[in-house]
């Protein structure tokens, strides 16, 4: 049977940043995650659903950051 579940260690390869960061983010409830005592572990499943959500979100703050420059540009001209 293939483990459903990751380390931090093994959570930040899979993410592709430090395990500093992955502490950070899950001090911060910012990362999706399960306690077992003091075990801190990861769903690969929830974490590729977490990704996509963050992708998700800086196109919609980029498209967002755009529309704003585009719309005070067209104010300032008027």
């Amino acid at each position: 049977m293939d483990r459903e579940t990751l380390s931090v260690k093994e959570a930040a390869i899979y993410v592709g940043v430090s395990k500093d960061l992955i502490y950070q983010l899950v001090k911060e409830n910012k990362l999706p995650h399960l306690k077992l005592g003091r075990r801190i572990l990861f769903r690969k499943n929830t974490l590729d659903t977490w990704m996509l959500e963050q992708e998700t979100l800086s196109l919609n703050y980029k498209k967002d950051g755009a529309n704003v420059y585009i719309n005070n540009l067209l104010k300032s001209k008027w």
